[in-house]
């Protein structure tokens, strides 16, 4: 399995800690892939005249893409976020843009386009407010569970 190397940023210790599950648990059922440089991401910006949040973008600087655990997340890389209304999930606001899915049953990881507040949205419930890092937290208390 390929690790990226993990990044000093306000995720480091968190990203440490999935990757230590990683080790521990099969480790198909985890994929990291390389990860974006600051350049590809505000390529990406510009492209699409979004910004993405920062605590997001320090994961992508880890990992352009990854699938965590059996089902507990797959994160996009930016050209695979879901950005068109016609292809979001059912009960995404169309100012939001899906950047990832949590526990493998339709609970999508979103942010607001002009707040860049990340949020998931669990079919019409919908949890605000939130940095990228509580996303990870979530992530971390499902491995936990798994051990």
């Amino acid at each position: 399995m390929y690790i990226p190397e993990i990044p000093k940023n306000s995720l480091k210790e968190r990203i440490e800690t999935i990757v230590g599950y990683s080790k521990e648990l099969s480790d198909e059922f985890f994929e990291f892939e390389e990860p974006l440089s600051d350049t590809e991401i505000a390529d990406w910006e510009n492209k699409n005249d979004i910004k993405i949040p920062d605590s997001y973008k320090e994961w992508l600087h880890f990992s352009r893409r990854a699938t965590l655990g059996s089902g507990a997340a797959d994160f996009y890389e930016p050209d695979e976020f879901i950005v068109d209304n016609d292809e979001k999930p059912v009960g995404i606001p169309d100012e939001c843009v899906v950047i990832g899915e949590l526990g493998g049953w339709g609970v999508s990881v979103c942010f607001y386009k002009e707040t860049g507040e990340i949020m998931y949205i669990d079919h019409d419930d919908e949890c605000r407010d939130l940095d990228f890092g509580d996303i990870l937290d979530w992530v971390i208390d499902r491995l936990e569970g798994c051990m």
